[in-house]
């Protein structure tokens, strides 16, 4: 086998893979009472978050995946089954016909309230071993994100 690590933890990729792997588990277990599986509690809280950012204006299906840096196509699988459990609505935006507007309804306001609560007191548990170090990781993770 050829690999320029003889170490597995020498590997980037490799550590990353098994801390999200780890860090996923921990979330699932945390939305488990809220019936939600991660993107739909990141693209619901996402809704939220940007609504209440921009003065409750209208937040497009595009800008949604967006801002959360998922795929358009799979956004829109997973707006769907939100819209089924009746937490978001789509409607065709009013200046665009080939947009949607995503809003968020009372009862989608109110889990992803109680939801965003359970995901950060997991966050703050799986990450407290880093202690002030968790800027640092924020920083490279930042980084990453917008390279």
């Amino acid at each position: 086998m050829s690999s320029k690590f003889s170490n597995a933890e020498e590997s980037p990729g490799f550590m990353l893979w098994q801390v999200t792997n780890i860090w996923q588990k921990a979330i699932r277990k945390a939305l488990d009472p809220f019936e939600l599986t991660h993107p739909q509690f990141v693209l619901l809280f996402s809704c939220k978050w940007l609504h209440d950012k921009n003065d409750h204006t209208d937040i497009t299906q595009v800008q949604l995946a967006q801002h959360v840096q998922m795929d358009v196509n799979v956004t829109s699988q997973v707006l769907r089954t939100l819209e089924k459990k009746g937490y978001i609505e789509r409607r065709p935006h009013p200046k665009d016909s080939r947009a949607n507007v995503i809003l968020i309804t009372k009862s989608g306001d109110e889990i992803a309230s109680h939801a965003v609560q359970a995901v950060e007191e997991e966050d703050r548990a799986f990450f407290s071993g880093l202690g002030e170090d968790i800027g640092h990781l924020n920083r490279l993770l930042k980084q990453l994100a917008h390279r």
